[in-house]
């Protein structure tokens, strides 16, 4: 970029604008819509298969922040510094514009997107190249930025680039990866129904048969997944089936029609439909009309075929389509874990006995692990190896009892939440360290809970923004100082300004007080540790429960201060930020004044925007809780019921040998084998009683097999 006089000084502005751009990453940061309640692993495989990453309604929102000052886009910098002479009017060449984009592309490939969107705006922004703007290359420019904001997590900024795209309409050679991009945007950030309002703001004068067939697939499988996350499911089925074979999204439509036709009850139906995703030959051209969620939801559409059999009760069909998900999707343990549980119904004891010692050995620490055992020990009923069911049932309540205990005290107790979600993150740390959970040794109460605890991973997403957000913040900290010294350089005074004391000192109570209140939540967190270890040495509960009572009170004022905290402290930053001594007459003066507004007005975003991230966070750690004590608790007690029946039915057993005993018949089991085998001759031999004769069993008088056939 030519410059005269104050190259450095436009050079700022343009770091400055990437700082701002790094405050818009901020406010996109909103807690994404929170997940649906992922169910136990069923008593039987269920009957309708979840649809893939759907999202229900938030029920965590961010707190809503008052709208301070708009801020102005890079191009009124631009224009302003070139009407002030401050920017050579010299125009740009599409040797440059080449030049510039080829170079921001190789930043872009290197995964450098901050760098890369930096020279990008120079492009999209900049009027030196605004008489190129028909170009491909600019159109790349574009597209790309709007790719670099979108790995930033600036979705609703890259959302503009891609609409600016758009309006070039139909003919635009971008305009087909402009509206998938847009559509890859809605499904991350959840805004299903927000894009599909652009989408139709911009296509206003456009029919929906006027877009392309990639870009009709597009929308109606947004249309579809806005209607079936809202359980229209008509509506869901309408949209969906008119996607087309050469869309990327037809194998994710016929999946989820698929879901709607189990949750009628239409099984046939729901075969035919996944079958269509699975029966795919691999020489079809439209095999290769895919993206990275097809092999995804093939292996989900094979699961859902043998939950489809099992719940027809056709136990081989199901072990069938169990058998063909593949040995290294993610979906394995389940689909080992299953087709034990149909071969358990079908009465194949000895497949389902097997099926579960390949899950325990391949996937010791899987989600199904722990209800394997209660359907090992259900199979040694049936086999009526009462003794062995009634060990593995002890077994379980043992080790899980103490953990719906634990559960239990966390649900009741904030401080005790706190500390459970602190212990995932260090978890999750350490997995990212290379260092492992904990090992099945390791049998506490508490390794054995986090071990069980399987968090959606939408949690660790947002506490991976909740430090972007930390980041980012602390490096546009200096952006109003900035701003205000950059308007000095400009306006060419050098008079001092005094500070705002008030503002001052408000911002050093809020600091004192979240120090406070960290100090605070340690110390309970402290005596949760306390309390936790009188309890293992052995201190009786009830003895106990008052300081349970009392740190929980405790907990609960803190949080309500701490909401407290957070809100004034947010009104203080929004009212320093409205507060105006001066109204600029000149236009570069207004566009810093108005930037140095928002700029103040940023903490009070971020806190807000962080206090609904923590609390999305914390609300998916909770949820998570409560799955696994619902499912924990049902488990024990159906290990409860299972050591019931074990000691009624050894019971039964010892009756009826008595009974044997007593009409003068000896019980066969209780005939030592190997005894009876002593007995024999050499050309005999011994077949112990089943259960029923076969017809190859019966011989005549001088054993002539062939006249007995």
């Amino acid at each position: 970029m030519k410059m005269s006089g104050l190259r450095n000084g436009s050079f700022v502005v343009l770091a400055l604008c990437a700082s701002i751009a790094g405050v818009v990453r901020a406010q996109d940061l909103t807690p994404p819509a929170a997940p649906p309640p992922v169910s136990a692993p069923p008593p039987a495989p269920p009957t309708t298969a979840a649809a893939p990453a759907t999202a229900a309604p938030p029920t965590t929102a961010v707190p809503p922040t008052t709208s301070g000052p708009v801020a102005p886009s890079l191009s009124a910098y631009l224009n302003a510094l070139a009407a002030r002479r401050l920017l050579a009017a010299e125009s740009g060449s599409d040797i440059q514009l080449h030049r510039v984009v080829e170079h921001a592309e190789d930043l872009y490939l290197d995964g450098r997107y901050d760098e890369a969107s930096l020279e990008l705006y120079d492009i999209v922004e900049s009027p030196r190249f605004s008489d190129f703007s028909e170009l491909p290359e600019y159109r790349a420019a574009e597209y790309m930025l709007a790719g670099a904001l979108q790995k930033l997590g600036a979705m609703r900024t890259a959302m503009h680039y891609l609409e600016r795209i758009l309006t070039h309409g139909t003919e635009d050679s971008y305009f087909g990866p402009a509206y998938r991009r847009a559509t890859d945007i809605a499904l991350e950030s959840g805004d299903v129904d927000g894009t599909i309002a652009r989408l139709g703001a911009l296509g206003a004068e456009l029919a929906e048969t006027d877009l392309p067939e990639d870009a009709q697939n597009e929308l109606r499988y947004l249309r579809g997944r806005s209607a079936y996350d809202r359980d229209a499911l008509e509506e869901a089925e309408t949209a969906l089936s008119s996607i087309t074979e050469h869309s990327r999204f037809y194998a994710s439509a016929q999946y989820l029609r698929g879901a709607i036709a189990s949750r009628r009850g239409e099984l046939d139906e729901a075969e035919d439909l996944f079958c269509s995703i699975t029966g795919t030959a691999d020489r079809t051209p439209t095999t290769f009309l895919v993206d990275w969620r097809y092999f995804e939801i093939k292996d989900l559409a094979r699961l859902a075929l043998g939950r489809v059999a099992h719940e027809g009760r056709r136990t081989d069909d199901a072990f069938y389509y169990y058998f063909q998900v593949p040995s290294d999707s993610s979906h394995v343990a389940e689909a080992l874990f299953e087709s034990a549980y149909s071969a358990y119904e079908g009465g194949d004891y000895d497949t389902a006995v097997d099926l579960l010692d390949q899950l325990q050995a391949r996937f010791p620490s899987s989600a199904q692990s722990d209800e394997a055992a209660i359907l090992r020990g259900y199979i040694h009923l049936g086999r009526c190896e009462f003794e062995d069911a009634d060990q593995l049932f002890v077994r379980f309540n043992t080790r899980f009892e103490p953990v719906v205990h634990e559960l239990n005290a966390i649900l009741e107790n904030p401080a005790r939440q706190t500390r459970i979600y602190e212990d995932l993150l260090a978890e999750g740390r350490a997995s990212d360290r290379g260092e492992g959970a904990a090992t099945s040794s390791d049998t506490s109460t508490r390794t054995t809970l986090l071990a069980l605890l399987q968090v959606d991973p939408r949690f660790y997403r947002l506490n991976a923004n909740i430090r972007t957000l930390d980041a980012e913040s602390a490096r546009a900290g200096r952006v109003a100082v900035e701003l205000a010294a950059l308007a000095t350089r400009v306006h060419g005074g050098d008079e001092v300004r005094a500070a705002d004391a008030a503002t001052d000192d408000a911002l050093d109570e809020g600091a004192e007080l979240a120090r406070n209140i960290s100090d605070a939540r340690a110390i309970l967190a402290a005596l949760t540790e306390q309390i936790d270890a009188m309890r293992a040495a052995g201190a009786d509960r009830e003895a106990l429960a008052p300081l349970e009572t009392d740190v929980r009170r405790v907990s609960e004022r803190l949080a309500d201060l701490e909401g407290r905290a957070q809100t004034a402290m947010a009104a203080s930053a929004i009212a320093s930020a409205t507060t105006t001594t001066a109204t600029p007459t000149e236009e570069l003066e207004a566009l810093l004044a108005t930037d140095t507004a928002a700029a103040r007005l940023l903490p009070g975003r971020v806190a807000a925007v962080r206090a609904g991230l923590v609390a999305a966070a914390n609300d998916a750690a909770l949820r998570a809780v409560r799955q696994l004590h619902d499912r924990l608790a049902g488990e024990v007690r159906r290990a409860r019921i299972g050591r019931i029946d074990a000691v009624m039915g050894s019971k039964r057993r010892i009756e009826i040998q008595i009974e044997s005993l007593a009409a003068g018949r000896f019980p066969p089991e209780l005939i030592d084998p190997l005894r009876i085998q002593g007995l024999l001759r050499d050309d005999e031999e011994y077949w112990p009683f089943e259960g029923e004769y076969w017809h190859d069993e019966y011989l005549n008088d001088t054993g002539d097999e062939d006249e007995a056939e």
